[in-house]
């Protein structure tokens, strides 16, 4: 048996929680009822600091053993600790109140257990310095937190899942499941994670995390320059904005507004233009019938193949296969 301790907190996203306990218990079901297995396959305990916890959205969650009192876990499972969308510095407060979590968790971790962890639950891992500087995941909008609070970790939001064996990095909240379902392929089978997954009506999808994002650039940075480009490019997207003749115009070198422009908005002027025209077009995609090619055209790329590229390095998907899934006119 497969013993798994599931972290909760206060302020921790009950819906992360609750789910992880309820794919673990039909893996458990789908292992008896398809694969014939006993015993079961996983056991489950809530642990956590405190005995009960008050979650984000207002439940409280009982019958939690801390942390102190239960035996060293096979794998935990770090739930989202709070909301991906928290400023860094609400962030920190909230993990400097996990503190007494992180020698536990290392100890553990140096004995053996995996450590998987799922959207803001990946800042606990590098807040115990479990991570050793290997990549992980998180929600994409907690990208820019991520980088402010661990400036020493690489954070690759692209991805739904990434695994290093002993940790195992998830992005947001809901992604639990697609954690959970994971376990259980690499831990017994695909088969089952296949039926699981059948019973909970979730399918199993490992594919970028990319694909769900928005390009939703920053405009209040207090840079009035560098707002102006941003306006510029903007309404003018579809028209390849000259970038060299705006920093001419505006007395201010090439390379020294570039660089404002990055330390404003996080992007240089030519990746926001890419980014904004993707978005553009996936706009389109999920509301129009527009052709592909026409919608291309209109973003300002002449080279179709180009932007292809372009749109799958940026959202992991095709534009025919971004319309399948989230066009609201088929």
């Amino acid at each position: 048996m497969i013993k798994i301790g599931i972290f909760v907190n206060n302020r921790c996203q009950a819906s992360s929680v609750f789910l992880a306990a309820d794919v673990l218990m039909a893996a458990n079901f789908a292992a008896q009822k398809y694969f014939d297995m006993t015993p079961t396959l996983f056991s489950y305990q809530l642990i956590g600091l405190t005995r009960k916890v008050r979650a984000y959205n207002g439940c409280q969650i009982d019958s939690v053993t801390k942390i102190q009192e239960c035996s060293r876990p096979d794998i935990v499972i770090l739930p989202g600790a709070f909301e991906s969308v928290l400023t860094p510095a609400k962030s920190r407060e909230l993990l400097d109140s996990m503190i007494p979590l992180f020698n536990t968790l290392r100890s553990w971790h140096q004995a053996g257990t995996i450590m998987a962890s799922v959207c803001t639950g990946n800042f606990i891992l590098s807040s115990a310095q479990i991570t050793m500087g290997r990549t992980l995941t998180c929600h994409w909008t907690s990208l820019e937190s991520a980088n402010i609070l661990f400036p020493g970790e690489t954070f690759d939001v692209s991805k739904l899942l990434i695994d290093h064996g002993d940790v195992i990095s998830a992005g947001g909240a809901t992604a639990v499941s697609q954690l959970v379902l994971y376990l259980v392929s690499r831990f017994h089978s695909r088969e089952l994670a296949l039926a699981t997954g059948k019973l909970m009506m979730i399918e199993l999808n490992l594919d970028h995390q990319s694909r769900f994002a928005i390009f939703r650039p920053r405009h209040d940075h207090g840079d009035a320059l560098v707002a102006k480009l941003q306006q510029h490019i903007e309404s003018q997207f579809n028209e390849a904005p000259d970038v060299d003749k705006f920093a001419s115009v505006q007395g201010i070198g090439l390379r020294q507004l570039t660089r404002r422009f990055k330390k404003a908005t996080g992007e240089t002027p030519l990746s926001y233009l890419q980014q904004f025209r993707v978005e553009q077009v996936k706009i389109d995609l999920e509301s129009t019938a527009v052709s592909i090619n026409t919608l291309v055209w209109n973003a300002g790329y002449d080279d179709l193949s180009s932007f292809r590229r372009l749109f799958k390095r940026y959202t992991g998907l095709t534009m025919q296969e971004y319309r399948s899934r989230f066009s609201s006119t088929l």
